[in-house]
């Protein structure tokens, strides 16, 4: 006689999040349509500045050395962002989502570790090169990937699986771009189904890699598997239709099991549907979200001490339970594994009172008193008890002085949102300052206004079109 395990008596989960997905009566709502604005151009922004840096300069030669020399480009492909060169829905999908990912400067959840628009965005916008989509369609999808990425990532939950070592960004994130898909491309519940169960036996990311150019091109692999899921479902291709909460599905592999969390999906997926424009960020400084408060806490701190950063005896930065997960452990041999050192973007903003893009170079990392100041800074995280999602600093002067910033929502946080002129001016320091790009910057903005279905992919390329 065989005995039912725990996950087969966990029955639903996928059928709620196809449910969920496929539920006709959706309509997008202005809150979602409002974020929405600020998601789509600053995702562009940043993946068109992040195409030059090695991990995606690597990844479109790659994608670029499949296609046979010389072979023209067919009709109605998607762009790679900023750019002439059209590839096919998958491989744009995984240039643009490396490239939105590369310099860590990509949007972000406060309540979760992911990075919702450099996955979902990179899929939505590959597949609508497949047909003109209207803003409301593309608000709707981008609202239930969203929701799905939120509300897995509860069910896993987050804590364990990231814990363990998976880049929810990678994983969930398959799932939240598979759905997200399924939705624009109007798919029934039996290939969302499908769908979702392709998706999810793509599902893979480490921590590991955090600091590698392996780490952005999670994302890209996501939105790529993504766009593939859906469409061998639309063809008739198969998974285990019930693969969320199969005996070896996703949540027996990724989370922890729990009956109870399962049971309430549909209705996380309900709060999340609107709920997640209060759980968004776009990120004011090119590193880890780990590290954006401290860098506020560390500019706030800089203005009370004036020039007198030599005075620094000790900081003690002590973040939320699990909060240095994402963070190095050793000091950063580079510029890209410096985005990951909360040490090193807290002694910048100490010494220079901002953190941009050029403080992410190798030679950036010599520059005189970072070193240090970096070895004059402690981390440690609070009982998991305490109060999540804040980071406290305190600033010991020679003087015993103590200077201390309590920080709850970064610069760029929904309840600390960028003004339009910062996010045009983050913008245009990632594409440049002329009208041209003002004008792309508000065109990029102005998309899910559109009332009528448009062809983006002339968009997307930006002008001036380049190589």
């Amino acid at each position: 006689m065989s005995v039912a395990s725990p996950a087969s008596q966990q029955a639903g989960a996928t059928a709620q999040l196809v449910g969920f997905v496929c539920d006709p009566d959706r309509r997008p709502e202005p809150a979602p349509r409002a974020a929405l604005r600020g998601l789509v151009a600053d995702t562009v922004g940043v993946a068109v500045a992040g195409l030059a840096t090695p991990a995606a300069v690597l990844v479109r030669d790659w994608v670029e050395d499949q296609v046979p020399s010389g072979a023209p480009a067919p009709a109605g492909t998607a762009t790679v962002w900023g750019t002439g060169r059209r590839l096919g829905p998958a491989d744009a999908a995984l240039v643009n989502g490396t490239a939105a990912h590369a310099l860590d400067w990509d949007d972000a959840a406060p309540s979760m570790a992911m990075h919702p628009a450099a996955v979902l965005l990179p899929t939505l916008f590959a597949l609508a090169a497949r047909r003109p989509v209207t803003g409301g369609e593309l608000v709707a999808a981008y609202s239930v990937g969203s929701a799905v990425f939120r509300a897995v990532s509860e069910v896993l939950p987050h804590a364990v699986h990231y814990g363990r070592g998976w880049h929810n960004t990678s994983t969930t994130g398959r799932l939240a771009a598979t759905a997200a898909a399924s939705r624009l491309l109007g798919l029934d519940t039996g290939r969302t189904a499908h769908a979702l169960g392709i998706a999810a036996s793509q599902a893979a990311g480490s921590l590991a890699n955090f600091g590698t150019m392996t780490k952005p091109m999670h994302a890209g692999l996501a939105s790529r598997d993504a766009v593939m899921a859906v469409g061998l479902a639309t063809r008739g291709f198969t998974a285990h239709p019930a693969q969320l909460e199969a005996r070896g599905g996703f949540l027996d592999l990724f989370g922890d099991h729990d009956p109870e969390r399962t049971a309430v999906l549909g209705a996380r997926l309900e709060h999340w549907m609107t709920a997640w424009v209060d759980d968004y960020a776009i990120k004011a400084y090119p590193s880890c979200f780990a590290t954006q408060r401290a860098i506020d806490a560390g500019l706030s701190l800089r203005e009370e001490l004036g020039a007198g950063t030599d005075r620094i005896a000790r900081v003690e930065v002590t973040l939320e339970h699990g909060g240095t997960r994402p963070l190095r452990d050793t000091r950063p041999g580079n510029g890209l594994e410096a985005k990951f050192s909360l040490e090193y973007t807290l002694a910048v903003a100490l010494l220079t009172g901002d953190v941009r893009l050029d403080d992410f170079t190798d030679a950036a990392l010599e520059r005189p008193g970072v070193a240090g100041l970096m070895s004059r800074i402690d981390l440690a995280e609070r009982p998991p008890a305490d109060e999540p999602g804040h980071t406290v600093v305190r600033l010991r002067t020679d003087d015993g002085r103590v200077l201390v910033r309590d920080v709850h929502h970064s610069r760029g946080d929904s309840h600390r949102p960028l003004s339009r002129d910062e996010l045009a001016a983050k913008f245009h320091q990632c594409v440049g300052h002329d009208p041209v790009a003002r004008s792309w910057f508000d065109a990029l903005h102005a998309v899910p206004d559109a009332d009528e279905p448009r062809d983006l992919q002339t968009l997307l390329a930006g002008p001036p079109v380049r190589g």
